[in-house]
Parts: structure tokens; sequence; C-alpha cells
């Protein structure tokens, strides 16, 4: 009798560990899908506030990220951690640094300098309409270049817009302004300049011993 429900009980024992199994899947699914969805709300409500809001209420809600994942990874792979918005707002901010640099000291002649430069001599130096086929039908690719003919007042005009560009560029110098009534304590400009930073690194020490060499009261 008890052989007759032994494969029974073995047939009950496997149906129910199957269906433990396939329950634990199930339920890892469903953590796994909750959890995407918590992750998403998130994201899309970070994108819908300003960059200052969602910034605060990033640090807000994370922490500013655990001390233990932070410790985890590299200086220079931190950006690892960033979120879609927080690599978005980084690029705007860099972006927006660029654009409003100031153009000085070696930057003088960068790409908007020498563009606004070329606008100023445009207005100086009025392009002349040359009278054309203004007819598609009209128009022959092989009249462009014939009509080289120059007019004394194109020349003339050509001649002064150089000659003003002479004369602002002899006006233009990168080199300092020499006072007549300064102490010259220097051989040339290089000189002066490591003086001056000598100067400022140790006068409070020296100026009283120079001064009683010069005088020649001098212990």
């Amino acid at each position: 009798m008890s052989s007759d429900h032994e494969p029974e009980d073995s047939a009950d024992a496997t149906r129910t560990a199957a269906e433990k199994r396939l329950f634990e899947i199930r339920m890892k699914m469903n953590a796994g899908r909750k959890k995407n969805k918590e992750l998403a709300e998130e994201e899309h409500m970070k994108a819908s506030l300003p960059a200052g809001k969602a910034k605060k209420w990033s640090a807000d809600v994370d922490g500013a990220a655990p001390k233990r994942e932070v410790a985890s990874v590299p200086k220079d792979k931190a950006y690892m951690l960033d979120t879609v918005v927080d690599a978005e707002l980084k690029a705007k901010k860099s972006h927006k640094k660029e654009k409003q640099k100031a153009a000085f000291g070696w930057e003088v002649f960068n790409q908007d300098s020498l563009y606004n430069a070329y606008k100023k001599r445009l207005h100086a130096l009025p392009t002349e309409k040359v009278p054309g086929s203004t007819s598609t039908k009209e128009y022959d690719e092989l009249e462009y270049g014939k009509n080289d003919g120059t007019t004394e007042e194109g020349v003339d005009r050509m001649v002064a817009e150089l000659a003003h560009r002479a004369d602002v560029k002899k006006k233009f110098s990168r080199r300092r302004q020499h006072y007549d009534g300064e102490d010259v304590d220097y051989i040339n400009n290089r000189n002066r300049v490591f003086n001056k930073k000598i100067s400022r690194a140790f006068d409070k020490y020296t100026v009283e011993i120079r001064q009683n060499l010069e005088r020649g009261t001098a212990l």
C-alpha cells in the first residue's frame, strides 16, 4: 500500500519545488519592474525641474551619493556616478563658460576678435556692386572673372584702408609703458619683470639693508 503512494508523493514534492522556484522568479521580476518604474519617475521629475532646483532636489534625495560608493570610485572616473541630468547640467555650464570667456591677454587674437576686426574693415571698405546678368537664363559661368578692371576710386579706397591699418598697427604695442621718473635697475624687459618679482617677494626683508648700502652706513 505504501509502495503505491511513493511515486505520487515524489511527484508532489517535485511539483512543489518547481512552483516555489517559479514564485521566487516572479517576485524578483516584480521587484525589478518596480525599481525601474521608480527610477524612471525620478529622472522625469529631475528633468521637469529648473536647473538649480533639480540639483538641490537630487542632493536631498540621493544624499549627494553614498560615501562608500564615492570612495570606491577613482577621482578621474567620478563622472561615472553622474546621472543623465547631472551630465547635462555640467555640459551646459561648461558651454556657458566657453561662450562668456573674456578675450584678453594671449587671447586678443581669438576667432571672435578677428571676425569683429574683419567686419570693421568691411564698413571702412565697402564692396562695389558690379552690374551683371540678373536673370538665371542669361547667366553664363564662363563670364565669371573676365571683368577684372579696377577703377581709380577703388584703388584709392584700398590704399587709404591699408594706410589706416598700418597706422593702427603702429600704435598697438604689447610692451609695458616706461615712466621717465622710474629707477632703471634692469638691462632688458625680461630682467625688469624678474626684478619686480624679486622685489615683491623679498623687499620686506632687504629694503633696509639695500638703503644702508646705498648710503654707505651699513655696519
